[in-house]
């Protein structure tokens, strides 16, 4: 298989589940390990942050609270025209042949591939907020991803990842597990790598118990791009 195939290939499923509202990854309330653990990335306010994979998260309005601009990459454009309803906004849309632009207040969303990216196309960047992208990604997409985000950063950004951990074999996912070693083999290269929490919260989730899996953790890593 092709590196475009490996690339493509999950994204008619992920649209499909947009219009299917089969959209169990999101959450109405903010992500605790953003609000608990963004400060620890020491970003100044007017930062801009991507988010990738983004889909219609609460988590972008509150990186707005705190002064960042922030740019999305989201797949769905259901997603993304939702996104903007909630916040009772009008976006601005820029037609593009790969990422088209949606822009209100400090937001821009790009909707598209999310391998379409260049530093060109996306300007000034120093951080990333990552709760739904690495895990969403198969294993050989993962090692493409992370090529990614090393190209678009300059050195000294930054990015808070979330990442879960589970016995692959009880759940094919997505979400997928993402170890501790491939975290960092994925990331060493080009990033300083700082795990800030690891929590245990297969007790506490009834969705993935069912499921079948009897071990879940979640890691928060800082990363700093070297």
């Amino acid at each position: 298989m092709n590196d475009n195939a490996v690339l493509s290939e999950p994204n008619a499923n992920w649209l499909q589940r947009w219009e299917q509202n089969n959209i169990g990854w999101h959450h109405e309330e903010f992500n605790p390990h953003l609000t608990g653990h963004w400060h620890r990335l020491n970003m100044p306010p007017e930062t801009r942050v991507l988010v990738p994979l983004c889909g219609k998260s609460r988590d972008m309005a509150w990186l707005a609270d705190q002064g960042h601009s922030v740019l999305g990459v989201e797949l769905s454009p259901l997603a993304v025209e939702t996104f903007f309803a909630e916040q009772n906004l009008r976006p601005e849309r820029d037609a593009d042949p790969d990422l088209e632009s949606w822009r209100a207040g400090p937001f821009e969303l790009l909707c598209g591939d999310i391998f379409a990216l260049t530093r060109q196309r996306i300007g000034d960047l120093h951080a990333v907020y990552d709760r739904a992208s690495l895990v969403a990604l198969n294993p050989r997409q993962r090692r493409h991803y992370a090529e990614l985000i090393a190209d678009l950063l300059p050195s000294g950004s930054r990015m808070l990842l979330v990442a879960m951990d589970y016995d692959q074999q009880q759940m094919p996912g997505p979400p997928f597990s993402v170890s501790d070693p491939e975290v960092h083999t994925l990331y060493d290269a080009h990033f300083d790598v700082e795990m800030l929490d690891a929590l245990d919260l297969i007790q506490d989730s009834d969705r993935y118990r069912e499921k079948g899996l009897t071990r879940l953790i979640e890691r928060v890593y800082a990363l700093k791009r070297l």
